[in-house]
């Protein structure tokens, strides 16, 4: 599977990006330092998370309805967007006004016609009922707050079968640590994230650690190379 070029110089692209920021739209997110641009973040993500792997574990194909809850800046929604086609469609979800804002705008420059934004709360994305193909949540799994709720609604919105893929990080020397404080570094245990989705009624059907080791030469000094990211694929039994 190869990711689709990213088109960020169009003049359509130059002339929303400017309009963009004359009106104060988010276009990216702050890392400990600065405002870190979207072309930054995506170069970053295409170095250090093994996009195409990631796409790969959800088996999207042509006409399936997904979700990417956590959306961020829509990197994996638009991915996945051009996966579905034009009969499929892609929720993409998140919490933060900031990234609804930045979720829509990324919308318009791109033309995603198949892709719903939807602002969901901290326990419940707010998804279709038995209805989904696979959900993703990327770098965003440690930030649910209410995880249990979360988890159930996710389970819920998923068709018989259907497979919930999680990305995130943590380094081995972390996870001793209890829970509350793996979150204030960003980090959480794969093995604790086992344990709560097999609880709600999801069967792993793997969980690779580390899917990628520790990249420090990162640019955006996020989570992104400041730990060892991890993948796990859980399903929803049939």
């Amino acid at each position: 599977m190869q990711l689709a070029p990213r088109r960020w110089y169009t003049p359509l692209f130059v002339g929303l990006l400017l309009a963009a920021l004359a009106s104060g739209v988010y276009v990216g997110y702050y890392s400990r330092t600065a405002l870190v641009p979207l072309r930054i973040q995506d170069e970053d993500r295409e170095k250090y998370q093994r996009p195409n792997d990631v796409l790969k574990a959800l088996e999207i194909s042509a006409g399936d309805w997904v979700a990417d809850v956590g959306a961020g800046n829509g990197y994996y929604a638009q991915h996945m967007a051009d996966l579905v086609g034009p009969t499929g469609k892609v929720f993409a979800e998140d919490i933060a006004d900031s990234a609804i804002r930045s979720l829509r705008q990324k919308a318009k420059m791109f033309n995603l016609e198949n892709v719903e934004i939807v602002k969901g709360t901290d326990d419940d994305p707010r998804l279709p009922a038995n209805f989904l193909a696979a959900v993703l949540v990327m770098n965003a799994y440690h930030h649910f707050t209410r995880y249990e709720a979360m988890l159930k609604s996710i389970f819920g919105s998923l068709k018989p079968g259907g497979r919930l893929v999680i990305g995130d990080y943590s380094l081995a020397d972390h996870r001793g640590r209890s829970r509350s404080d793996q979150l204030k570094i960003h980090e959480i245990d794969p093995a604790l994230v086992t344990a709560e989705v097999q609880r709600v009624g999801f069967q792993v059907a793997k969980c690779e650690t580390p899917f990628m080791k520790r990249m420090p030469n990162a640019k955006t000094g996020y989570r992104i190379g400041a730990a060892d990211m991890w993948l796990m694929v859980a399903v929803r039994p049939k």
